[in-house]
């Protein structure tokens, strides 16, 4: 499960591409796709930049403002369905 102190990276086997303002998400083992609409494909983006998660909420945080725990939760629900369906991977330390 992600939380807040892990650390997060992308798998080879995952192809991508940006439309329109949204991801489209390519898993070539099982080969379905997966949709993120504008919000979870800057999540995306920022999961290229940086390994902590952290600091994905760091800059959500930045520049979405609001309510912190909302961007927050948003955020790790998102994370942790990309885990479950293997288009993420959590990362030691």
């Amino acid at each position: 499960m992600i939380t807040e102190e892990s650390k997060v990276s992308i798998p080879p086997h995952i192809l991508w591409r940006k439309e329109d303002g949204e991801v489209v998400l390519f898993n070539e083992e099982s080969g379905e796709p997966y949709l993120l609409n504008e919000t979870g494909a800057r999540i995306w983006e920022l999961c290229q930049q940086y390994a902590g998660v952290k600091e994905i909420l760091r800059q959500l945080y930045e520049e979405y403002g609001g309510e912190e725990a909302h961007i927050k939760e948003g955020c790790l629900r998102l994370l942790n369905e990309l885990l479950e369906r293997n288009l993420l991977e959590e990362r030691e330390g």
